[in-house]
């Protein structure tokens, strides 16, 4: 049995301009994720088959016939290109997501360790299950949002009673966590990618991390019939991160009509192409992966980007992002809305602001681009900061904690600590941010920040204290919204602490929208885990490279013993045959 796990995102800058590799975004990865089971098992028949199932979901099951062609295995491009992927439960709806996924996935693993080994890993078949946690999905009763408490009672992985295209999300990447753990189930499964052990734990190498990636940005890609940013996926591979985006011609070929149309109905004959091989595009070591600006256009990087080589160490060859997690002690508070966003619409109304005036647009786009530097930049400081004094930086975080954020300017000039500096700048860079996104919602004439997540993410950075700014993350809207505040007790326990209580109260007496806090936040960092420094010139920067080195954040091989709720679903999948 394989078990992994892949988290969801929240893109907190970078909106509309992560379309751009001029332009960086920086997205969080969530605390929420996505699992992916996989067993070999034994069917009838002798075509190998492929179960896939989410008992989340009413009617979310969907079974395929892998008809292989009968020619030899010499040319594992030739093979895989003659394969289809079958459907056979017709009655239901089709997954494109799932089969994309399978159709990829089935031919890089030919490719990588030859067609006789994949078919030896499949036998007759493979039983599939993928399980979202409950806070990829609003569990909204008759209207009423519900408090922290109830969703603590929900049990994990809870059935929703509905379809798959009738429930509510809020915003977290589901599709793209599901795909990427899909990715990797099935790959790991048959052997196309490594794992080594680290302090005991089973760990997939950068190199297979930068196959799944470049595997399920196809897949997803396919799967919604156009080349998007991306950050959902990276973000579910490598976690948190400044994500610039791969040049989308890239993948291109990979999707062409054809490809789709070997994904057929129970009945329906495939059509011939010419073979096309996958794993020079998606391979880990493809230096076309590396995202590069337009030709002509300078594209200036960040500290934190500036950091990155000497914090990866050795790479397997794989283009990996820049890391950035969330200092020590800020954390992230994630609410859904759920009053509903078109994101297709909004993207769409920007693409025709830039065509239509396309000098202002670039003018606000690196206003808005200065900001989100100066954001981004801000973190490290942070970091540095807490690498440099930890006890200073707990003794000011803790002081500002205590008041809201429109006071600690005043706090400042009683300190003159450079520490609150760094907060105030990071607050400060968070207003900028979301003065440049409602700017451009005015001129594009689109929902970005609506009058009302205003009204509300106002009340909320102002009526609670300590709290360092928030706003609507992705392409913005009404669906979700996200806060960042200072928690001085988050450094002894590792385990996720409670959403602020006063951001709590001002939700709740919130009567112009529902809003619904969520479990989840964002994966962090916490003191008990940092790396001590090694002694060197700068031990605080080493320090820093350290927490930014790759860790379980992001795409996880996981025990399936570990994780809770999951027993049911691995007794279920051990008595398949």
């Amino acid at each position: 049995m394989t078990l992994v796990s892949a988290p969801g995102k929240v893109l907190v800058a970078g909106g509309y301009l992560v379309l751009d590799a001029r332009y960086f975004g920086l997205v969080f990865a969530a605390n929420a994720r996505f699992y992916t089971l996989v067993k070999t098992i034994t069917a009838d028949g002798e075509a190998p088959l492929i179960r896939v199932r989410s008992p989340q979901f009413a009617n979310a099951a969907w079974s395929y016939r892998i008809v292989l062609p009968p020619t030899g295995h010499d040319d594992a491009v030739m093979y895989a290109n003659g394969m289809r992927i079958v459907q056979l439960n017709t009655g239901s709806n089709a997954n494109p997501f799932v089969a994309f996924t399978l159709l990829y996935t089935l031919q890089v693993a030919m490719e990588v360790t030859g067609v006789d080994h994949v078919l030896a890993a499949l036998q007759s078949g493979i039983e599939i299950v993928v399980l979202g946690d409950n806070d990829y999905y609003s569990h909204r009763s008759n209207g009423h949002a519900p408090t922290l408490e109830e969703l603590r009672a929900l049990p994990p992985f809870v059935a929703l009673g509905c379809t798959l295209e009738e429930v509510h999300k809020t915003g977290l990447g589901s599709s793209a966590a599901m795909t990427t753990s899909l990715t990797a189930g099935v790959l790991l499964h048959l052997g196309a990618c490594r794992t080594e052990m680290h302090e005991n734990e089973a760990r997939l190498t950068l190199g297979s991390l930068g196959l799944i990636h470049n595997v399920a940005q196809l897949a997803h890609c396919a799967a919604q019939g156009k080349v998007g940013s991306g950050f959902d996926v990276s973000a579910s591979v490598w976690g948190s991160q400044l994500y610039r985006r791969f040049d989308p011609f890239l993948l291109q070929e990979s999707m062409q009509p054809e490809v789709g149309r070997r994904i057929l109905q129970e009945g329906e004959l495939g059509v011939e192409k010419h073979p096309t091989a996958l794993l020079p595009v998606l391979a880990a070591s493809n230096p076309l992966w590396k995202p590069v600006p337009p030709s002509g256009v300078q594209s200036v990087p960040t500290a934190v980007e500036g950091l990155l080589d000497i914090a990866v160490g050795g790479t397997d060859g794989a283009v990996c992002p820049a890391a950035l997690q969330l200092p020590p002690g800020i954390r992230m508070c994630l609410a859904d809305v759920d009053a509903g966003s078109n994101t297709r619409a909004l993207v769409g109304q920007v693409s025709a602001f830039k065509k239509n005036q396309p000098t202002w647009a670039e003018q606000l786009f690196s206003v808005i681009s200065a900001a989100n530097q100066y954001f981004a930049d801000g973190l490290l400081r942070l970091h540095l900061a807490y690498a440099h004094d930890a006890s200073v930086y707990i003794r000011d975080l803790t002081a500002l904690a205590q008041i809201p954020s429109t006071e600690w300017d005043a706090h400042q000039k009683l300190l003159q600590s450079p520490i609150v500096s760094a907060f105030i700048d990071v607050r400060n860079a968070m207003r900028s941010i979301r003065a440049g996104m409602r700017e451009l919602g005015v001129r594009a004439d689109a929902p970005i920040e609506p009058m009302e997540m205003s009204r509300l993410l106002d009340a909320t950075i102002n009526g609670a204290s300590g709290v360092l700014g928030g706003g609507v993350p992705g392409a913005g809207g009404y669906d979700a919204l996200y806060v960042l505040y200072l928690d001085s007790t988050g450094y002894d326990a590792c385990a996720p602490c409670s959403p602020h209580s006063g951001i709590l109260a001002v939700w709740a007496n919130y009567t112009a929208l529902s809003v619904g806090p969520l479990l989840c936040g964002a994966d962090a960092e916490c003191a008990a885990h940092k790396v001590p420094p090694e002694h060197n010139a700068d031990p605080a920067l080493e320090q820093v490279l350290h927490t930014f080195a790759r860790t379980q954040f992001g795409l996880r091989v996981e025990d399936p013993t570990a994780v809770h709720g999951l027993g049911p679903y691995t007794a279920s999948l051990s008595q398949q045959r």
